[in-house]
């Protein structure tokens, strides 16, 4: 039986957190051989960041998935779906089995795309490349407006900055002065030709 480890991350260490990230490529490309589809390429390229994210940097609590000063973490790129739903485990959320046997499943919450709709934890359900900004634009105004402490992070592909509906986001988010937004762009290098 797997276990998920969970680490006090306020104690975690670099060594420990590269540990973690190593585990969580396993569980993640043993989720996507079980599903039989995925996108392994893009899901072991953001694992350093994902790992990073949610057990060290990001303010969170998998008991309390709702928790109004949660900061949050939008998934531009949601097929890379797989390495949110590791991350999510190895945080508390649920079963690290349960994303291995259940990824891409019939009935399966665990879902080619992330649906918030189904899993605590989930930000906003995402898929179409270049609407994770926006969203994340929007959720970093709410904070401003509401006076609450937490910062947006955005996961983004760098393929999907080739969408207007990302510039304009930028140009909001320049606009508004939202020093509470991260954008994070995976940059894989591969062009096309």
């Amino acid at each position: 039986m797997l276990q998920n480890t969970l680490i006090d991350s306020s104690a975690m260490n670099a060594k420990q957190l590269e540990h973690s990230a190593r585990r969580m490529r396993a569980y993640n490309i043993l989720a996507i051989h079980c599903a039989g589809s995925g996108h392994p390429g893009g899901t072991l390229s953001i694992m350093d960041i994902a790992a990073a994210l949610y057990l060290k940097v990001m303010k969170h609590d998998s008991k309390k998935p709702e928790w109004e000063q949660r900061d949050r973490c939008v998934w531009s790129t949601g097929h890379k779906a797989p390495a949110l739903y590791v991350a999510l485990a190895e945080a508390g959320y649920y079963k690290i089995e349960d994303v291995i046997t259940g990824l891409r499943k019939l009935d399966s919450c665990f879902e080619g795309h992330p649906n918030s709709l189904k899993l605590p934890g989930i930000e906003v359900s995402s898929g179409s490349l270049g609407q994770g900004l926006g969203y994340a634009v929007g959720q970093a105004l709410d904070a401003k407006e509401r006076n609450l402490a937490y910062t947006t992070y955005c996961i983004m592909g760098d393929g999907e900055h080739d969408e207007g509906s990302v510039w304009e986001a930028i140009m909001a988010a320049g606009n508004f002065k939202l020093d509470n937004l991260v954008a994070i762009v995976d940059k894989n290098g591969w062009r096309h030709l």
